[in-house]
C-alpha cells in the first residue's frame, strides 16, 4: 500500500500483530471487570491517566525527536541510548519529589504514597518502550515492537491476577495496579541493558540540546494530549463518584480497539510519511491517505453499531449506561486517526511549537467543557464534550499542517465526506440504541458501499501511483 514492500509488510505487521496482543487485554476485560467493582475499575483507570501525564514528563516527549535525529545525525543507536539518560534523571527526580510533598500529593490525587511510588515506575517503564519502539521503527522491525508489547500484555495480566487473588485480594484494585506497573518497569529495564549493550550510555551536548530543543515544545502538546484522552475520566473521578469513572472506562476500552489500529498504522505511515516528503511526492501522499482513511471508517462504522452488545459482553448489567456514551468515544478514535495521519507532516518540518499551540487550545476547551457538561449532564455530557473538543484539535492541526507544507495531507473535501458518514451513522445508531436488527443494517448497508468505494479507490491509486 505504502510503494515499498517492507513498510506494507511492517504496516500489516504492525496492525495485525498489535491487534492480537492488545486482544489479549480486551479478552481479559470481562474477568476484570467482574473481579473489581465499578469503583475499584475507575481507581485503576484514573492511575492510567494520571500515568499518560507523567510519562510525557519523565520522557520529555524525546521519543518524538527520534526520526528526526535520524537523518541529522546518522547515529541512531547511540542518539537514543545518550538520550535515555535525560528519562533516568527525570525519575530520580520525581521519587525524590514523592519522598519531600508524598503526603500533600496523596491527599490531592487520592492516591496512597505508594501508589504514587508506583506511578512512577510505570510511567517511566512506558516512556522507555515508547523511545525503544520509536527507534526500531525507522528499520521496520515490527517484530521486536510486537514481543514487547506481547510480553507487557500477557505479563501485566498474568502477575496482577495472582497479586489479586492473593496478597491484594481485599485491595484488588492495589493488586491490578501493582502487577501492571512491575511487569513494564521489568521489560523496560531489560530493553535499556540491551541498548546499552549496543551502544554505552555517555552524555553528547549535541545530542541533547538537538533533542531537548526539538521535543521540550512537544511537551505541552503531550501534556494536551493527555487532558484531551483522559481528563474527562479524572474529572468524572472528582465530580461524580469513581464508580462513573469506572463505567466511563469500560466504554472507553471500544475507543481503544480502533487506537489500536491507529497507532499501529501510524507507525508505518510516519516513517514512510518522511521518506516520500524528501522526495517530494505529495500526490501519492494524498492517495494513500485517503485510502486509509476509508478503511478505517469501515472499522468505525462497524464498532458503532456492536458497541452496546460488547458493552454488556465486557462489563454485565453495572456497566450498561456505558453504551450511552460508547459512540461518541468512538468517534473520538475516528478523528483522532485522521489527526494522526496529517501530524507527521507538522514533525518533518520541525516546527514543533505549532504542534503545541493546536493541541493547548483543544485542551483548554476540553476541560471548560467537561466541567459545564459533567455538572449538568454526569458522566454522558464528558463524551460529548470530549467528541467536540477533538474535532477543534483535528481543525485546529489540519490549518497548521496547510500552513506548514502547503498542501493537505487529506484533501478536505475527503475529511468533510468521511467525517460526515461516521457521525450520521453514529446518530442513527444513538437513535436505535435499543434496535439491534436497524444497527446491524444500517452497518451491513454502509459497510458494503464503503468496501465498493475502498476497491474503487485501492484501484485508481494503483493505476494512477
Amino acid at each position: 500500500m505504502f510503494g515499498k514492500n517492507t513498510a506494507l509488510k511492517a504496516g500489516f505487521g504492525y496492525t495485525l500483530g498489535n491487534i492480537l496482543v492488545k486482544g489479549i487485554n480486551f479478552l481479559t476485560l470481562p474477568l476484570f471487570s467482574r473481579l473489581l467493582t465499578t469503583a475499584e475499575f475507575g481507581v485503576y483507570n484514573v492511575f492510567l491517566s494520571y500515568d499518560a501525564i507523567l510519562s510525557v514528563l519523565v520522557g520529555f516527549a524525546m521519543a518524538t525527536s527520534v526520526k528526526s535525529a535520524h537523518y541529522e545525525f546518522k547515529k541512531t543507536d547511540e542518539y537514543v541510548s545518550s538520550i535515555s539518560l535525560i528519562y533516568i534523571l527525570n525519575s530520580i527526580f520525581y521519587f525524590t519529589i514523592i519522598f519531600v510533598i508524598g503526603q500533600r500529593l496523596s491527599s490531592w490525587m487520592g492516591f496512597s504514597k505508594f501508589v504514587l511510588l508506583l506511578l512512577v515506575f510505570f510511567s517511566f517503564g512506558g516512556a522507555i518502550i515508547q523511545l525503544y519502539n520509536e527507534r526500531i521503527s525507522l528499520d521496520y522491525e515490527y517484530k521486536k515492537y510486537l514481543i514487547v508489547a506481547l510480553l507487557n500484555s500477557v505479563g501485566n495480566v498474568i502477575v496482577s491476577l495472582l497479586l489479586m487473588v492473593s496478597v491484594f485480594r481485599n485491595k484488588r484494585d492495589i493488586g491490578r495496579i501493582v502487577g501492571t506497573a512491575a511487569t513494564i518497569f521489568t521489560i523496560a529495564v531489560v530493553i535499556l541493558i540491551r541498548m546499552y549493550i549496543k551502544a554505552p550510555p555517555r552524555f553528547d551536548e549535541k545530542f541533547w540540546r538537538f533533542g531537548l530543543l526539538y521535543s521540550l515544545p512537544i511537551v505541552p502538546h503531550g501534556i494536551s494530549q493527555v487532558l484531551l484522552a483522559q481528563c474527562d475520566r479524572i474529572m468524572i473521578s472528582r465530580m461524580v463518584n469513581e464508580s462513573a469513572a469506572g463505567i466511563y472506562s469500560l466504554a472507553g476500552n471500544l475507543k481503544l480497539v480502533l487506537t489500536v489500529v491507529s497507532t499501529s498504522i501510524g507507525v508505518s505511515w510516519s516513517t514512510w510519511f518522511f521518506s516520500k516528503m524528501d522526495k517530494e511526492e505529495t500526490v501519492d501522499i494524498q492517495k494513500k491517505a485517503s485510502l486509509l482513511v476509508l478503511i478505517f471508517l469501515i472499522f468505525t462504522v462497524g464498532l458503532m453499531a456492536l458497541s452496546p452488545e460488547i458493552i454488556y459482553v465486557l462489563g454485565g448489567k453495572e456497566y450498561e449506561l456505558g453504551k450511552y456514551v460508547a459512540i461518541p468515544m468512538i468517534m473520538d478514535a475516528f478523528i483522532l486517526f485522521l489527526y494522526n495521519i496529517i501530524v507527521p507532516s507538522e514533525y518533518y518540518t520541525k516546527k514543533t511549537h505549532f504542534i503545541m499551540m493546536g493541541t493547548l487550545i483543544a485542551a483548554v476547551v476540553n476541560v471548560i467543557t467537561n466541567y459545564i457538561f459533567i455538572i449538568l449532564y454526569g458522566f454522558v455530557g464528558a463524551a460529548y464534550t470530549t467528541l467536540f473538543s477533538y474535532v477543534c484539535y483535528l481543525v485546529l492541526h489540519i490549518v497548521i499542517s496547510k500552513r506548514l507544507v502547503k498542501f493537505e495531507v487529506i484533501r478536505s473535501k475527503w475529511i468533510i465526506i468521511t467525517t460526515s458518514v461516521a457521525a450520521l451513522t453514529g446518530v442513527l445508531d444513538l437513535l436505535f440504541v435499543e434496535n439491534i436488527i436497524f444497527r446491524y443494517g444500517l452497518c451491513v448497508i454502509v459497510v458494503v458501499a464503503l468496501c465498493f468505494l475502498t476497491s474503487w479507490e485501492y484501484g485508481i491509486s494503483n493505476t494512477t501511483g
